[in-house]
């Protein structure tokens, strides 16, 4: 599986992968013209982009990417939010909830990958995370972002997109303290994150990215290390 970063953190997210056979955009959170020159000006390759919530950083361009005859996914809630145009919008099916009241999403394919939405914490109308398995590779990716937890834990993955947005030390030195509580309520410290890799099956990773790290609370190099000392994988920055 390929994985190409077009843009990542609060400025703008979007994220392009490919199996060799289908293309898929992972967030349109940039200007159309940022996404057409990261996709090397072709978005005909594109079978679809599939957006996590309803914030500018993370959706900016659905509208746009609808309007050039992209199909885009996301939830109800996150559509209802967002004012999303219905053209080419997909909207992802739910069947029930769980005991404590997160919805069952139906696993969906379009082209050769199959995808499972499923609930994460964010502050967002329906937030969702991504499990995208490959049926021309094999490969499974798991793709995270803009959630303190994860409820559940995932078999077999080969790489893995989750976010590492901010260390707890370099938090508690920011000046605003309602926005210190908002952070660590909607996006995932770097211990967070440690703790829910540790508790998947990494035994097939091929490579980790640590994507939307913040700007001012992170820190790359040790972000890095953290991670490679815990899981022994190939950890790539976005």
């Amino acid at each position: 599986m390929n994985i190409k970063v077009i843009g990542s953190g609060s400025s703008g997210n979007c994220y392009r992968i490919d199996d060799g056979k289908t293309a898929l955009l992972l967030e349109c959170g940039l200007s159309l013209k940022k996404i057409k020159a990261g996709c090397n000006y072709d978005l005909s390759s594109i079978s679809g982009c599939l957006v996590t919530h309803e914030h500018g950083d993370h959706i900016l361009a659905a509208n746009d990417l609808m309007k050039s005859g992209i199909d885009v996914y996301m939830t109800k809630g996150t559509a209802v939010a967002a004012k999303a145009l219905t053209y080419r919008l997909n909207l992802w099916k739910r069947d029930g909830v769980d005991g404590i009241n997160n919805p069952y999403y139906h696993t969906e394919r379009i082209g050769t990958f199959t995808i499972k939405p499923f609930m994460v914490h964010h502050d967002a109308a329906e937030p969702v995370g991504y499990l995208i398995e490959s049926k021309a590779t094999g490969e499974k990716l798991l793709f995270v972002t803009d959630t303190y937890y994860i409820d559940y834990t995932f078999d077999g993955l080969t790489h893995v997109m989750v976010e590492a947005n901010y260390s707890d030390d370099a938090l508690a030195d920011a000046d605003n303290d309602g926005r210190r509580s908002r952070v660590r309520h909607s996006h995932m410290s770097i211990d967070n994150c440690v703790k829910m890799l540790k508790a998947n099956d990494l035994s097939q990773v091929k490579e980790i990215w640590l994507i939307h790290l913040s700007s001012s609370n992170g820190d790359i190099e040790g972000f890095k290390r953290q991670v490679q000392e815990a899981t022994g994988a190939v950890v790539r920055i976005a």
